[in-house]
């Protein structure tokens, strides 16, 4: 309980810098890689439930509104779901439903036939009780997708546990998240067909980013570009779509 009103309080303070009206959530880029690669699994989602899971400032819930989905947009942050309760008040949306929901409770709302989740698998505990939640959450013949981040890399799981956050290296996001195991996308598998994609190679760029705070990226980058080539390289991204079915 003490760990749960932690991280409400940890996300509210991301969320209450959003003051103005302009900034109360954020608008969907129509043309992000993620939404789309979503859309192409979720196929035609005119008048389905989607449950937008940690809906945060917004942008997904809004993104597939525009498509004609009836989504149930969930957040733990209780700043989050007023800031897009407000915003669809005044903008006259109607088929987006913001609740306040930890994900472990996400089969308490009615059965969806669509789940999306950006960035936010890797904040839930337990994840086995959460993965059979979710199995009661979907629909017979539902789909989920989440965009992640992954922890198959043993390498960057030993940098992230001895060196991130400590000395000179940030930390970002709150104190207790940790990339997703594989060992918790195998207990998605137990419910689920689980095909994990990686679209592009983030690895070598991690160290400029959290080690050379952000020096040397171009080159990271080129080396990530070249390591992409490798498929059984790739799946150490950083990056990674689930898509579930």
């Amino acid at each position: 309980m003490q760990q749960a009103q932690q991280a409400q309080e940890f996300w509210n303070g991301i969320f209450s810098g959003r003051k103005e009206d302009a900034s109360l959530v954020e608008l969907p880029d129509m043309q992000n890689p993620v939404f789309q690669r979503a859309a192409r699994h979720f196929g035609d989602v005119r008048g389905k439930t989607l449950i937008d899971l940690g809906c945060g400032a917004g942008a997904s819930s809004l993104f597939f509104a525009s498509l004609g989905a009836n989504v149930i947009a969930i957040d733990l942050s209780t700043v989050a779901i007023d800031n897009l309760k407000r915003y669809c008040a005044r903008h006259g949306i109607t088929n987006i439903t913001p609740r306040v929901l930890p994900a472990q409770k996400i089969a308490s709302i009615e059965n969806a036939d669509f789940v999306f989740g950006s960035m936010i698998l890797h904040h839930i505990e337990p994840f086995d009780q959460f993965a059979a939640q979710l199995r009661r959450a979907v629909k017979p013949g539902g789909r989920a997708f989440f965009w992640e981040n992954n922890g198959a890399s043993d390498t960057m799981m030993w940098f992230r546990d001895h060196v991130i956050g400590k000395l000179w290296v940030p930390k970002y996001g709150d104190p207790d998240e940790s990339p997703l195991a594989p060992r918790e996308v195998d207990a998605l598998r137990r419910h689920f067909c689980v095909a994990a994609e990686f679209p592009e190679m983030i690895y070598v760029q991690m160290a400029s980013t959290y080690l050379l705070r952000g020096k040397l990226h171009g080159a990271a980058a080129r080396v990530d570009a070249f390591l992409a080539r490798f498929a059984s390289l790739r799946r150490f991204s950083y990056r990674q779509y689930l898509c579930l079915s």
